[in-house]
């Protein structure tokens, strides 16, 4: 090696070292938000203002390494670094359960030849910026959700309608299934591809006002992420608000809304168990949350690389399955323990919910069809996707996922 390459390598070493520093400041100051008296702290707009500057440096470091000239020429027999981002705490759930194992597997089943850097908390973008981030060469592999990013999808929306599957395995071996041929196009012309498309939890109400029947909701401001589940809350009678995850804990807590429209399996991640009081299980929906990943960075690894990636996203989308339905049972049992109040709701409000919401379906096959995507084509096949495997069981979708997984998903794979 060089001395160029060296002194390169240096840099890059004390770069990676800041964003670490960086990430770990993050959390400080996000914590720092989350007292109950941030919102009176006298020095808010400076904590703000700090935390503003220091990710910008960060941002501009990434830049300078990537492609300011400090950028390492690797050596033939160098690892090649893949940097996954995510919104997501460096102690969140998502990262020990998902990430961390889906690191070890890539680096593992690579031979060593991948190496993952991972940037939590929000290091290189925020929670709505993935798509953005990858397009732009500021990260490889990112949290993509396409309720984010809404008007630039149409038919992926389908995975957020009502009731659509019973559990997350389904879910995800459904979507999986429909992607090549009805989700795709979407995605590619955005320059982004899932390496994985899990759904989540259910989303059930928490909130810190009494319920007892859904007519409670009337004049209740509701967090909701948009798109569908801002319709949902409207046609429960409530007023949706839409707030992005990272910043729900503030929002939830200085009474910006009374409740939340919120995926169960989250809720002890997020800490909301610390501000709700009441919860309402009503399994209405669940969310399609894929995490992407720049084509660009897969078309320059050799065929037995791009092979690893795509076992690799197999296995992540049975760890997210795995994390939705342990971690929802989990919430529900913390949740009890601290004395949060849980509401049985009268049958005949259920199936006024559900009643309420039902036609979102036809209102989806509608719209879409009125622009010429095939949307009733895709319901169909959801629907009897969803009816083939909706007695599968756990052992039987890992089988699936690692023995006969679903082809399309990749380019040539």
């Amino acid at each position: 090696m060089d001395m160029t390459t060296s002194k390169y390598s240096v840099y890059n070493e004390w770069i990676v070292i800041f964003l670490n520093s960086y990430g770990r400041f993050a959390e400080k100051l996000d914590s720092i938000k989350n007292e109950p008296n941030y919102k009176l702290h006298n020095n808010r707009s400076k904590i703000e203002m700090i935390k503003s500057l220091a990710k910008r440096i960060a941002i501009s470091l990434i830049s300078l390494m990537l492609g300011g000239g400090m950028a390492v020429t690797a050596m033939a027999d160098d690892p090649i670094t893949l940097r996954l981002s995510m919104h997501q705490a460096t102690n969140s759930p998502e990262k020990k359960r998902i990430i961390d194992p889906l690191v070890e597997f890539i680096e593992s089943k690579s031979d060593g030849k991948i190496k993952v850097e991972v940037y939590a908390n929000g290091t290189l973008h925020g929670a709505a910026e993935g798509f953005k981030a990858l397009v732009t060469d500021i990260t490889d592999i990112a949290p993509t959700y396409p309720i984010y990013q809404s008007r630039s999808f149409d038919l992926n929306h389908v995975t957020n309608l009502p009731l659509a599957f019973p559990n997350a395995y389904v879910g995800v071996r459904v979507t999986e299934e429909l992607y090549p041929e009805y989700l795709a196009a979407e995605w590619e012309k955005l320059g982004v591809y899932p390496l994985f498309y899990p759904v989540t939890a259910t989303y059930d109400l928490i909130t810190t006002k009494p319920i007892v029947s859904i007519a409670d909701l009337k004049g209740m401001k509701i967090r909701g992420g948009g798109a569908a589940l801002n319709e949902i809350i409207e046609r429960m009678g409530a007023t949706p608000v839409t707030i992005k995850s990272p910043e729900v804990y503030a929002a939830f807590q200085q009474g910006v809304v009374d409740g939340l429209l919120f995926n169960t399996a989250s809720i002890l991640s997020f800490r909301l168990d610390e501000i709700g009081k009441y919860y309402i299980p009503l399994g209405i929906t669940r969310v399609g949350i894929a995490w992407g990943y720049s084509p660009k960075t897969f078309a320059n690894l050799s065929p037995e690389l791009q092979q690893v990636m795509f076992e690799a996203g197999r296995e992540a989308s049975i760890l997210y399955a795995d994390y939705v339905t342990e971690d929802t049972d989990a919430a529900i049992e913390a949740m009890k323990e601290k004395g949060v109040t849980f509401v049985e709701l009268p049958p005949e409000d259920l199936q006024m919910v559900k009643n309420a919401v039902a036609p979102m379906w036809a209102k989806f096959i509608d719209d879409n069809e009125a622009e010429g995507r095939p949307a009733k084509a895709l319901v169909e096949a959801l629907r009897e996707k969803t009816d083939k495997y909706g007695a599968m069981t756990r052992e039987e979708f890992v089988e699936l996922q690692r023995t006969n997984p679903v082809q399309g998903l990749f380019p040539n794979k």
